[in-house]
């Protein structure tokens, strides 16, 4: 009796241990930039992974989308020896450095959203399936069109951004199929006003513009900005990417006929969870996709589409 009495107070202590090194966890998460409601909800699905495995979560953003901004603060994270690091690359080869240092370290590295070109360092790669994203906007927009032949353009971020480069990929490939006149892209650097300024200008180059495809948010806006100044809402279809706030005000007013709309919750929380795994020594699957949907004006009250809208207010689970 003693002896099992013994050996019953040791399995205790080790649970407690267990349980204690768990809690001790701490995830650091950066996302590519601040202020924007889609890494406000990858945000609360991280939050919410760690808080059911009783880990941390410090989360501090770079001001712009640009890897200058972010290598710092990756920098100062690493300076802080958390338990994983889940980043969204704002390059796939600047970031690459200041990441192997961490692993290097012990540092378990989950990307989220954005990869890196040599994702080998990372424990898990958590993101949407951007190309078939790509391909569902150019089949929306060919719907919206009805037909027309008229010229199309991409307004994208910043060269070397893997997500939104599938997305244009995706994109390109289904409107030169359809043989549209395809514009190509141009980077607006995740700026409202260069993605004004790129829209405003293809207006005058090419009057018989008929549907933009906007990569990220803040190039819908400019998009939109552009399309108001020249008088042009109703007869240029904009199909946008991302269902942040203004993103969907955009869609009530009509002034954007649709946006495809990732699962940011779903990657974060995914995320956070392949951190913990690889943390705690359980199975830790090296790639993980989430799907999209599309949201237009008429579909946006339904609840498959609805709790997809960007936020920062975390769901209650």
């Amino acid at each position: 009796m003693k002896r099992l009495f013994l050996l019953t107070s040791a399995a205790l202590a080790s649970l407690v241990l267990t349980s204690a090194a768990q809690a001790e966890n701490t995830i650091a998460f950066i996302p590519g930039v601040g202020g924007d409601a889609y890494y406000g909800s990858v945000q609360c699905g991280i939050e919410a992974a760690a808080k059911k495995r009783g880990a941390k979560v410090e989360t501090q953003a770079p001001k712009s989308f640009d890897p200058a901004a972010q290598i710092p603060i990756l920098e100062a994270m690493i300076a802080k020896k958390p338990n994983a690091i889940v980043i969204a690359p704002t390059d796939g080869k600047a970031l690459f450095g200041p990441l192997k240092k961490a692993a290097d370290q012990g540092i378990k590295i989950v990307l989220v959203d954005t990869t890196l070109e040599d994702s080998s360092i990372a424990a898990s790669e958590v993101s949407s399936d951007n190309i078939e994203a790509g391909r569902v906007a150019g089949q929306e927009l060919l719907k919206l069109l009805k037909g027309k032949k008229g010229s199309v353009i991409t307004v994208n971020l910043s060269p070397g951004v893997s997500t939104t480069d599938d997305r244009e990929k995706g994109f390109a490939e289904v409107i030169k199929a359809a043989g549209l006149t395809y514009l190509g892209q141009q980077y607006s650097n995740n700026s409202v006003q260069k993605a004004d300024q790129i829209i405003s200008a293809t207006l005058l180059s090419n009057p018989d513009l008929e549907g933009i495809f906007s990569t990220a948010a803040f190039n819908t806006e400019g998009a939109v900005a552009a399309l108001r100044a020249a008088k042009k809402t109703k007869d240029v279809a904009i199909v946008g990417f991302n269902a942040n706030p203004p993103g969907i005000d955009e869609l009530k007013k009509g002034l954007v006929a649709a946006q495809v709309v990732l699962k940011p919750y779903d990657e974060g929380k995914s995320a956070g969870e392949q951190a913990l795994n690889a943390l705690e020594g359980k199975t830790v699957e090296k790639k993980l996709s989430t799907g999209s949907t599309v949201a237009t004006r008429d579909n946006l009250n339904d609840p498959a589409v609805a709790k997809y809208v960007y936020s920062f207010t975390c769901p209650v689970e």
